[in-house]
């Protein structure tokens, strides 16, 4: 899975290139482009035209993906669409539902792309549709969807925690999808129907709360990097006026009147944690003010199916201690447009392995009613101990985790193991969190297909549990995920 990860010394870059009219130019080489980190010229070690980036050819009309099998994904980019109606108002999330369905019923009934609908309300963000290329079981489930007011955006009116909350609420959403999508190689677009988080003046918060709220931004974006996630944000608020577009740090400027940060090695979110800076952080967009929705979706969707990757190994500003390490990428035809993510976190945040970062991290895949797939985690009940508690074997796929590796030859890693107790409402009964440690002899193969690492956990039953979630996130990545198994009440 493509990284951005400076101890991978690999950086790769997904990069849309449109002319004047804004449509995509897919005929370029590599001698066309030059890459550029903290202003210092890049030698480009690796280059993938558009046409790479497919399905895999099979011989059928019907369903070309299984969504359990990353591998049938082939190359291949793929949609998730979210409707917003946690930040968006009732009639405007009325006019996004309708646009969605308008863009699909424009389509073939055979999607090209693999697509999945999600949706973030005031108490709750599931999956409607999993991955498909079936345009009607897309439609399907927006009929058998009825659009939420948005209680908490009406009730808050940008006065106290509401937005705190709901950005909150947003960031784990986000999360969440990059987690669930890792194990799929190809890029993801992420269509954001919807007005998206509050943006916050630092002026508001406490220290100790604008600090928490600054590292959390920091660390889901650094998520959506190393998971290969562009998010483009279409707004389909009906009073906005005229088109604005952002893009790139200077329609950003114009947009907010927040500083060029993006320019720099500077943190993109440290002057103000606003929505519009993340699309062009990931590589996307950020429309507001236009009345084709469905089109604009399209649109979106098109840009992120056409795009080069580009590949290089840091040089010359790797050493230098700053968080974040802006990237320009040039290409060298006049009256050519480049997109692609603006820079990437050199270092983690300050907090990333505090219980602050773990704490967050567990709550978000524990209340998540989809599968996280960053690591492949499978479980069973296991022969129980001595003291008789039920227990479980989970299962993490070996090949997916980072091993370190010691003097003798040995790997080890170290994960922390929750396990939540949830009754048939899917209400926590009880929850226990365990710190494990892996190790692989000298000589082990953990790259070889099948072998795991292997956890025995011992999970009292609180009366009334009907399912036991079980969330492995490894400490070195934050990378997470889950396994879900029923149990007798």
């Amino acid at each position: 899975m493509p990284t951005l990860n400076v101890s991978s010394r690999i950086v790769l870059l997904d990069v849309v290139v449109t002319d004047k009219q804004g449509r995509p130019v897919t005929d370029l080489k590599q001698s066309d482009f030059a890459v550029y980190e903290d202003k210092l010229p890049q030698k480009i070690s690796s280059f993938e035209v558009p046409s790479v980036h497919e399905l895999p050819v099979v011989s059928s009309t019907t369903e070309l993906i299984n969504p359990d099998d990353p591998k049938s994904f082939g190359q291949s980019p793929v949609t998730v669409l979210v409707l917003d109606e946690l930040n968006t108002h009732f009639e405007d999330s009325s006019f996004a539902v309708r646009s969605v369905r308008q863009y699909l019923e424009s389509h073939p009934a055979l999607l090209a792309q693999p697509t999945m609908l999600l949706i973030v309300a005031d108490n709750r963000f599931h999956m409607l549709q999993n991955f498909t290329q079936d345009r009607e079981a897309l439609l399907k489930a927006l009929r058998e969807q009825s659009v939420h007011y948005a209680w908490k955006l009406e009730g808050d009116k940008s006065i106290g925690y509401g937005p705190v909350e709901r950005l909150d609420q947003s960031l784990s959403a986000l999360e969440q999808i990059a987690q669930a999508t890792a194990r799929i190689p190809g890029r993801k677009n992420l269509v954001w129907v919807g007005q998206g988080f509050p943006s916050l003046d630092p002026a508001e918060l406490a220290t100790h709360d604008l600090d928490l709220v600054n590292n959390t931004i920091q660390h889901v974006t650094d998520v959506l990097l190393d998971s290969r996630v562009t998010l483009y944000a279409v707004d389909p608020t009906t009073s906005a006026a005229g088109l604005t577009e952002i893009t790139d740090p200077t329609q950003l400027e114009f947009a907010q009147a927040a500083g060029d940060t993006l320019a720099t090695n500077v943190d993109p979110f440290a002057s103000e944690a606003s929505f519009d800076r993340l699309g062009p952080v990931t590589g996307g967009r950020v429309l507001r003010g236009m009345n084709d929705i469905d089109k604009q979706i399209a649109l979106s969707i098109d840009l992120g199916t056409h795009f080069y990757t580009i590949g290089y190994v840091p040089s010359g500003s790797s050493t230098v201690l700053h968080q974040y390490r802006n990237i320009h990428v040039v290409c060298l035809h006049p009256d050519l447009t480049v997109s692609t993510r603006n820079g990437y976190y050199a270092l983690p945040p300050k907090t990333a392995n505090s219980s602050e970062t773990l704490t967050y991290d567990l709550n978000t895949a524990a209340l998540s009613s989809i599968p996280l797939t960053a690591l492949r985690v499978t479980a069973e009940p296991a022969k129980p101990l001595a003291d008789s508690s039920p227990t479980y074997t989970v299962h993490v796929d070996a090949t997916m985790l980072s091993w370190q590796p010691a003097e003798n030859g040995s790997h080890s890693v170290k994960v922390a193991i929750l396990v939540v107790a949830l009754s048939a409402k899917d209400k926590i009964l009880a929850h226990t969190l365990r710190s494990e440690t892996a190790l692989a002899r000298a000589g082990a193969d953990l790259q070889q297909a099948g072998k795991n690492a292997d956890f025995i956990i011992p999970t009292p039953l609180p009366k009334g549990a009907t399912r036991l979630r079980f969330v492995v996130r490894e400490t070195a990545t934050g990378r997470m995920g889950t396994a879900d198994i029923k149990v007798s009440p």
